[in-house]
């Protein structure tokens, strides 16, 4: 029976990182959701992060688009153009056994959607365009901060003047500089007037040939992440105003604005809320962090750039292009006896559930629970670290998860033995680590004979 539960796992595991699908706001019935996608390519993160500002912090109050922020998500993680070829080059004839033909499906039933009447798509590329060559860097071959079209226009219901709608959104562009050298232009490529070979098997080229209206927004390579951002996010807002989209967002839309809101802290829950980690400056590596044995590697992430990867003995969390922890694991067995415990924290009770941080100015408490030890990393006083005032110049520093020495785990674990009535399990995460390494007797055996882990949650001391 063992076995077989390893082999279920493993079957479950062996899909790829997929790209990752949300929506905000609601649909008007009127044929007007804007379809927006950022990573068709892993080496353009201002379009992929401009992307996912979209989910994470902006709020549509009218109307309603869809964003798939990730869609060479693998690529993305490993700083590659595509790993398996260049996804936008695939929307036309494409072979059953490509790597990426169920992809591109996904895609093209998003495009084919009939609520979307507009479609984006964000890319970074080096240079400047200009329509007059002026240097190497700036030419009418670079793609780098232009508004592109195919065509410049389509037999669509909606908004078939591209010509007209993209320069609109060039000139909004430009209305807001950073430096005028910085300045957008419209590219229009002519696909089918051309024949461009590589554009007629573009993603925008599939959009326009199936009668709706496609637009794809550049910034440069040469500029710094956060001002490609705020370049993506100033051109979406004038198309998003063009469809009549109404919205708020949670920050200032300026460069120093998007810096912040992209550097944030980000936060991953693993194993149906068993585990948080809150990763604001962490520490390169995260050691016995507790993974389970016969249950799926589920796990949810505060942003839909942010992954965690099987690699060999270890896992990686990665947000976007940027590395952020690597985690080594302790396999145990999981029990769920206990979903939420009562916590002292500065002389005040409060009842705390796993996967929770919880703030502390002078000092936290657990209080004993029978059948139940804690252990608090770092602290390393003993087995059992319930009923102890625990206080930040008690902890070990080399022991946090951040650099800053302030954020620490406290871990609960169900006695060997102490045979706890368990509670109804429950997955609660719709993402899967893939490929983990498949985990053989020996380890089995040993978890068998180490107490049970119920959870853990984060301190953050002041």
């Amino acid at each position: 029976m063992k076995k077989n539960i390893f082999l279920i796992l493993l079957i479950n595991f062996a899909c790829a990182l997929e790209f990752t699908v949300s929506e905000n706001g609601k649909s008007l019935n009127d044929n007007n959701t804007v379809l927006i996608f950022g990573g068709i390519q892993g080496d353009e993160p201002g379009g992929f992060h401009a992307a996912s500002l979209l989910i994470s912090d902006y709020n549509i109050t009218k109307g309603k688009i869809i964003v798939a922020p990730n869609l060479a998500f693998d690529s993305i993680i490993k700083r590659s153009r595509g790993v398996k070829g260049d996804l936008n080059r695939k929307f036309a004839k494409l072979s059953k056994n490509d790597p990426d033909y169920e992809t591109v499906q996904r895609i093209k039933n998003l495009i084919l959607l009939p609520e979307v009447g507009m479609v984006l798509n964000l890319h970074d590329g080096w240079g400047f365009y200009r329509p007059d060559f002026i240097d190497e860097m700036n030419n009418p071959k670079r793609w780098g901060n232009s508004g592109v079209i195919d065509t410049k226009e389509i037999n669509a219901s909606k908004y078939n003047e591209l010509e007209s709608i993209a320069q609109k959104a060039v000139e909004g562009v430009n209305s807001q500089l950073i430096d005028e050298k910085h300045k957008y232009y419209l590219k229009n490529t002519k696909t089918e007037e051309l024949a461009d070979a590589e554009m007629l098997k573009a993603l925008t080229y599939f959009v326009i040939s199936n009668n709706k209206a496609a637009f794809a927004n550049e910034a440069s390579k040469n500029l710094p992440v956060h001002l490609r951002v705020y370049y993506h996010l100033v051109a979406i807002e004038s198309y998003l105003k063009t469809a009549g989209i109404e919205f708020t967002r949670s920050f200032d839309l300026s460069p120093d604005g998007v810096k912040r809101v992209i550097d944030t802290e980000i936060d991953v829950k693993l194993f149906a809320n068993k585990i948080l980690l809150h990763l604001h400056l962490p520490r390169p590596t995260v050691r016995y962090l507790p993974f389970p044995l016969q249950r799926a590697y589920d796990y949810n992430t505060s942003n839909e750039l942010t992954a965690v990867v099987a690699d060999k003995g270890s896992y990686f969390v990665q947000y976007g292009n940027r590395f952020q922890t690597r985690i080594y694991p302790e396999y145990l067995e999981f029990s769920d006896a206990i979903n939420d415990f009562l916590m002292i924290v500065d002389g005040e009770e409060k009842i705390i559930p796993f996967a929770s941080k919880v703030g502390v100015k002078k000092y936290f408490m657990v209080p004993k629970i029978k059948g139940v030890r804690v252990n608090v990393i770092g602290l390393d006083v003993g087995k059992d670290e319930s009923g102890l005032r625990v206080e930040k110049n008690k902890m070990l520093p080399q022991y946090s998860l951040d650099l800053a020495g302030k954020i620490f785990r406290v871990e609960f674990y169900e006695l060997r033995g102490a045979k706890l009535e368990q509670q109804s399990f429950q997955e609660s995460f719709k993402k899967l680590i893939k490929n983990p390494p498949q985990q053989g007797n020996e380890i089995y055996n040993q978890a068998k004979r180490k107490d049970k882990f119920l959870g853990s949650i984060l301190v953050e001391f002041e």
